[in-house]
């Protein structure tokens, strides 16, 4: 079976999307899972195999994408 593809330009709010504004810990793109730290208060990458409960515990879908620090 063949992975789900996400075209970056069909990446869109449902009608009752909750969203937040934040800054990057590494480069994002849109439809990409996101965490947001406990301690840095940023939004990072999710991974199911993450050293921490943290990482694998995705949170948010980003709508854009952005460089680190941005």
């Amino acid at each position: 079976m063949a992975d789900i593809v996400i075209t970056v330009t069909a990446v869109l709010p449902g009608s009752n999307a909750v969203t937040e504004n934040g800054t990057a810990a590494a480069a994002v793109t849109a439809g990409q899972v996101l965490y947001k730290s406990s301690t840095t208060g940023q939004w990072g990458l999710a991974d199911a195999d993450g050293a921490t409960a943290e990482i694998r515990q995705g949170t948010g879908i980003a709508l854009n994408g952005a460089a680190a620090g941005q």
